[in-house]
């Protein structure tokens, strides 16, 4: 009995002290903000019969699109008019490795200066040359909008012409609510996209092999170039890259994000995990963290919630013989004819995304169009598209096959196994044997624990105590990691805050109101540096002061031992001659 009371009153000490830090962390994490409108805002997918409710976001507009399939597992207001900002560049970048050697160099014009004041950039000069690898890090990366301005001009001619190449490229894509009107993604009326049109463009940019490699990229420096004589170094500005960023997922493989202050805070994420390849974009959202974490919700939804279906492996490729349920008539015959087994489709790819609750009877497919002898064939489920692939279709029966019929049907007649009673029997007494000796093995167990707890009761009390407070240490050191990254949290994100406000101060200045913030700040440099060098000065002072007082003691010590030295040998002196005498 003392045993059973020590460990309750141990595990009521636990729960105590478990339900104590969970109040701490709700203490800690809890926040009270006010939730936009688009927060409540219709999610489409959500009205499908049979699909996995998906979560609310904070993004006025957001989609998540299996690339593979094609299909958008989450869609919200996903083709409703948006501004993009920077993952504009996803298009230019993507238009660049489609139609350029990487290894050509580039050479910028006077058209790296066309930029609103305040946009991200990397110094590029009017006459400089780089490697048309280097802009497309540069671009990516830095979302460096002076090389986005060299690269249209370098690949359409002018903006315009470049715009031209990228509403075409587009159109190519089934964008249905598009308009490029430059290739950075600043702030102009007739420059907008949805998230179902960026979806589309960011999984055929993800299709070629360099512009993957280069949005995965974390890092990287362009070298000197023929004008700047230093490097420039830069980090992927997309946070869940960074394993020491809040916002890191392993299973994160490169992205895009952007911002201005007209089109708030966009951002596309590729991510691929247990064979599925996703891409989520999210636009206007008030907060680069926001963007992430709707990002984060949907993508884990994505990834959680949806498996692919090969019909073939599912065993929904039937032929003939089993569409027409020959099967049915009678247990020992089965017709068997080249004729019925036969398939009405022949699958080139036949792959679709549905939700794991999902059964594959329940996706319908039709033809929505034909390619010489091939069939383009799309499938929804409940209504919702979820796939389409290309097949060749096949009838029953043709002429040629209806005459061979008589003779190609034979009636095969199955050999039954013998009765299996007996094996029932059997696998019913292997199955009493096996649960008897685990009883058996579970009760020797239960019984050796008794005694030895009996005859060693300090032990295990010991023990038990031991176990419980190594807990305790685990709880409080778990509570202790928890504040503090709760902390660290909210320092990043008053820091992010603070930035943006100021970067919005600074968009609202005009240039005169900048010029004299510089020379404010400049004449704060210089009195900080007057400072410092008077400061410097008196120290300097101070301490040739100290050194000439230093050699003055020191000269005084020796006056002061030969003035000695010299009276001693006075002494010395008067002694010998009061002797002599």
């Amino acid at each position: 009995m003392k045993i059973w009371k020590a460990l309750t009153a141990g595990c009521l000490f636990f729960c105590l002290l478990s339900l104590s830090s969970m109040m701490i962390f709700a203490g800690e994490e809890q926040e009270t903000e006010e939730l936009p409108d688009a927060y409540y805002a219709e999610i489409q997918t959500n009205k499908i019969p049979g699909w996995p409710q998906g979560p609310l976001t904070e993004s006025a507009a957001a989609a998540v699109m299996d690339m593979d399939s094609g299909t958008f597992l989450y869609s919200k207001s996903a083709t409703e008019k948006m501004y993009p900002a920077s993952i504009t560049k996803i298009m230019t970048a993507l238009l660049t490795v489609e139609n350029c050697d990487l290894n050509d160099e580039i050479v910028f014009s006077e058209l790296v200066y066309d930029l609103e004041e305040g946009s991200s950039h990397l110094g590029i000069q009017a006459g400089e040359k780089m490697k048309l690898e280097d802009a497309v890090y540069g671009l990516m990366l830095a979302s460096a909008n002076d090389i986005a301005n060299g690269l249209a001009e370098y690949m359409g001619g002018s903006l315009s012409g470049f715009a031209d190449m990228m509403n075409a490229r587009a159109a190519e894509l089934g964008c249905v609510n598009t308009h490029f009107a430059n290739p950075h993604g600043l702030y102009q009326e007739d420059h907008y996209t949805c998230a179902y049109d960026m979806a589309l463009i960011a999984a055929a940019a993800y299709e070629n092999p360099i512009f993957r490699k280069i949005a995965g990229t974390r890092e990287y420096t362009i070298p000197e170039t023929n004008i700047t004589e230093e490097e420039r170094s830069f980090l992927n500005h997309h946070k869940m890259l960074h394993e020491d960023e809040e916002f890191y997922r392993d299973w994160c493989t490169g992205g895009k994000n952007g911002f201005t202050s007209q089109c708030l805070n966009t951002l596309v994420t590729y991510g691929e995990k247990d064979g599925k390849r996703l891409v989520a974009v999210v636009l206007r959202v008030n907060g680069a963290d926001k963007a992430y974490q709707d990002t984060i919700n949907i993508l884990d939804y994505g990834f959680n919630e949806f498996s692919a279906r090969n019909f073939e492996s599912d065993g929904s490729n039937r032929n003939f013989y089993d569409i027409m349920g020959f099967g049915y008539l009678g247990r020992d015959s089965v017709f068997s004819s080249p004729v019925w087994k036969r398939h009405p489709v022949s699958y080139l790819s036949s792959c679709v995304m549905l939700p794991d609750t999902a059964d594959l009877g329940d996706v319908a497919c039709h033809v929505t169009e034909r390619d010489g002898g091939r069939t383009v064939l799309s499938c929804e489920y409940n209504g919702w598209p979820v796939g389409t692939f290309t097949g060749e279709l096949q009838t029953a029966i043709s002429a040629p096959a209806q005459l061979a019929f008589e003779k190609d049907v034979e009636v095969v007649r199955a050999e039954q196994p013998e009765s299996s009673g007996d094996q029932n029997h059997i696998q019913a007494e292997s199955l009493d044997e096996v649960l008897s000796q685990a009883s058996a093995f579970f009760e020797t167990g239960y019984r050796w624990a008794a005694e030895y707890t009996r005859g060693h009761f300090v032990i295990v009390l010991a023990g038990g105590m031991i176990i419980l407070v190594i807990l305790v240490i685990l709880i409080v050191v778990l509570i202790f990691r928890s504040t503090a990254e709760a902390r660290i949290r909210r320092r990043r994100k008053q820091e992010e805050q603070e930035r943006k406000k100021r970067e919005e101060e600074i968009d609202r200045m005009t240039t005169a109101e900048i010029e004299a913030e510089l020379r404010a700040v400049m004449e704060q440099e210089r009195m900080k540096r007057e400072q410092e060098r008077l400061a410097q000065a008196e120290a300097e002072r101070a301490a040739e002061e100290a050194r000439i007082m230093e050699e003055k003691a020191h000269e005084t010590e020796r006056l002061i031992d030969e003035l000695e030295k010299e009276r001693q040998e006075r002494l010395a002196a008067k002694k010998r001659d009061s002797m002599d005498n």
